[in-house]
């Protein structure tokens, strides 16, 4: 082959490569250009399908912090009865003006804490709906918060209180710090007084103002995901005579309709304590008056100045 049929073949060989990337090239940007709003949906619908795939939402519950935070007035249950140097130790604790001494003495030997009942009415003489009766006695509060990593927003609009199992407490002793006056904390109470059969009610407004023992979701809804904020929320349960474990479902709606969760998850229960109706032993501090008990225990550790008089109608009654 002569040298300028070679440059020729070289040449023809050159346009016809320079001619198939060209095309190659516009034949891929036509095909973009044609399938863009296709793959852009795909895409969305991917991550839509991804992001519905993570619970709409996570909770996560805190115990309140007695230390810190200690309820002004409490009683301690203990399901065993206190031996008499524990009974000495117990009311030898300076409780005037503090009574986180007794919680402190009695937290090592096995005592759970159970908050009074706060405020035992409302301004308005009841409940929203007429619910309010002054047997909810007992409450555990603790600190709900709700956060959610999805791109796309929610709206819980209601939460039911439903109980698992409600039993009679089977602690044996009581030791009371009855309440002076009623202490108002902000948050959400529900009513789960009764048996398991019997309705819950709530979640009723206990902050301060107009809105104090009406329903919460009546006026109000918690918005999530889409960068939202995580809510906080100081749950306070209430039961009467009778120890409940239960759970939460909340409903809330996003783009694909309306659905339930559960809080906490799985078979996650909650657990709010009840005092018993006939401890073993009760020993109450009376403001003024100094230490007082009866039932199974050690008379001498408990001063005359503090009666029988003092204790609940319905215990020992």
């Amino acid at each position: 082959m002569s040298a300028k049929h070679r440059t020729l073949y070289i040449a023809v060989a050159v346009v016809v490569v320079l001619g198939g990337l060209l095309f190659a090239y516009y034949a891929n940007y036509i095909l973009d250009r044609t399938t863009a709003d296709d793959r852009a949906r795909a895409d969305r619908k991917a991550a839509s399908t991804a992001d519905h795939e993570q619970p709409a939402f996570v909770s996560v519950r805190t115990p309140r912090d007695i230390e810190q935070d200690p309820p002004e007035n409490f009683i301690v249950l203990l399901d065993r009865k206190l031996t008499a140097s524990e009974q000495a130790g117990l009311t030898a604790v300076n409780v005037e003006g503090d009574g986180l001494g007794v919680w402190q003495f009695l937290k090592p030997l096995g005592g759970r804490l159970v908050e009074y009942a706060a405020p035992p009415a409302f301004p308005n003489d009841g409940l929203e709906d007429g619910r309010y009766t002054p047997d909810w006695r007992w409450s555990q509060s603790f600190n709900l918060n709700l956060n959610s990593d999805r791109s796309a927003g929610l709206t819980i609009n209601s939460m039911t209180a439903v109980k698992d199992s409600c039993r009679p407490s089977t602690a044996q002793t009581v030791v009371d710090l009855p309440p002076a006056g009623a202490e108002v904390r902000q948050g959400l109470m529900w009513d789960l007084t009764g048996n398991t059969k019997d309705r819950t009610y709530g979640p009723y407004v206990l902050n301060e103002g107009e809105d104090q023992g009406q329903l919460f979701f009546r006026h109000n809804v918690i918005e999530l995901g889409n960068g939202q904020a995580n809510m906080a929320m100081n749950i306070q349960p209430r039961v009467s005579d009778r120890t409940c474990t239960w759970h939460i479902n909340a409903s809330y709606t996003d783009t694909t309709g309306t659905h339930t969760q559960r809080i906490p998850k799985g078979t996650e229960t909650f657990t709010t304590e009840a005092a018993p109706k006939r401890p073993a032993q009760y020993f109450t501090h009376v403001i003024g008056a100094g230490w007082g008990c009866t039932g199974q225990v050690i008379r001498k550790n408990c001063p005359a100045a503090a009666t029988v008089e003092q204790l609940p109608p319905e215990w020992f009654g």
